[in-house]
């Protein structure tokens, strides 16, 4: 053998060796499950002047303060339906909605909530119930995709208008019967076409409870994010403006429900999904509504999802209506 080929094979079996050596590139779970810092992003996010972050190192948590009314504003009138447990909407005549003017009825609703900067991807999933799931740039919440406890009706499917008056505005949101907490059922439109730019990814337009960033639907190279692209829980591991090396992340999406996100798949404590911080209800006023002890309540109501009313409004000695008329959803 010549030595130039000599050459050539012992070269060849050095990147034989090296590349056998050589890591495996990360594959998606392995980078779903990377510890990841979010803290920079948070930091560096456009969050409106209504909203202020509070990093604390130390914790690994950043705070989230606001007064709920979102930087872009409101429609000038919405529809407020006379009977909130009366689903679905869509089908119901005007007679059956109250006309609001926002500028009168609508008002602020401190925000006040504490979420992780360095999420944890889990394998099993939680469930996002109703009230807040996460918060937008504007200053609003996000919230899943439903109306009811049920899960049964999605406020996006369920949109009516009389009169151009509608239930859902054009940024795919509202607030809650009283006027308060408004959020987004969808893609808080009026955010991602400020922030997004043709043919780019998204930036990121809020936070989940879990830590784990949300963006629009326009993914790598500005190409739309439908849920055939998504798991279970409207996410998937990519890169992105905020996040280079890729980064487990949540997508809103347009084409058909969930058009939100309807499960965690970051560890999350129960206890941050209670009233005003991941959206149960305020199970204490339900409770004074009623005439009966909260843990009362929550005996008859048990930890099913969702809960067998009937059963439990004979626990309580009440009729179903009763104790549905007492636990609205919270887009209602």
């Amino acid at each position: 053998m010549s030595n130039n080929a000599l050459l050539r094979t012992t070269t060849a079996s050095v990147w034989l060796a090296m590349a056998a050596l050589a890591p495996a590139p990360l594959s998606a779970q392995d980078a779903a499950t990377a510890a990841v810092d979010t803290s920079a992003a948070v930091e560096a996010a456009g969050w409106a002047d209504n909203v202020v972050i509070t990093l604390d190192a130390d914790d690994n948590t950043f705070r989230y303060q606001s007064n709920g009314i979102p930087s872009h504003g409101f429609a000038k009138k919405y529809l407020i339906p006379s009977d909130p447990t009366n689903q679905p909407f869509k089908d119901k005549p005007a007679e059956f909605f109250k006309v609001v003017t926002s500028a009168e009825y609508f008002k602020e609703t401190e925000l006040d909530t504490t979420i992780t900067t360095r999420p944890v991807f889990v394998d099993e999933t939680t469930e996002t119930s109703l009230g807040r799931i996460g918060v937008a740039l504007s200053g609003a919440q996000l919230f899943n995709d439903y109306e009811d406890m049920e899960r049964a009706v999605v406020a996006q499917d369920d949109q009516v208008i009389h009169d151009h008056v509608p239930f859902l505005d054009e940024c795919n949101g509202h607030t809650l019967v009283n006027g308060s907490d408004y959020h987004y059922h969808g893609i808080p439109v009026c955010i991602s076409e400020a922030t997004g730019q043709p043919g780019e990814h998204s930036v990121m337009i809020g936070v989940l409870e879990d830590g784990f960033p949300v963006y629009s639907n326009q993914g790598e190279g500005g190409v739309i994010v439908t849920n055939a692209d998504l798991d279970a829980c409207s996410g998937h591991v990519g890169v992105t403006p905020e996040f280079p090396k890729g980064i487990y992340h949540y997508h809103l999406t347009a084409d058909e429900a969930p058009y939100m996100i309807d499960c965690y798949h970051g560890e999350i404590e129960v206890s941050a999904r209670g009233p005003g911080a991941g959206g149960r209800p305020d199970f204490a006023a339900v409770a004074a509504q009623l005439g009966v002890a909260e843990v009362e309540l929550m005996n008859a109501l048990g930890t099913s999802m969702p809960p067998d009313f009937a059963a439990a409004a004979q626990a309580l000695e009440i009729s179903e209506d009763e104790l549905r008329a007492a636990m609205p959803g919270p887009g209602q």
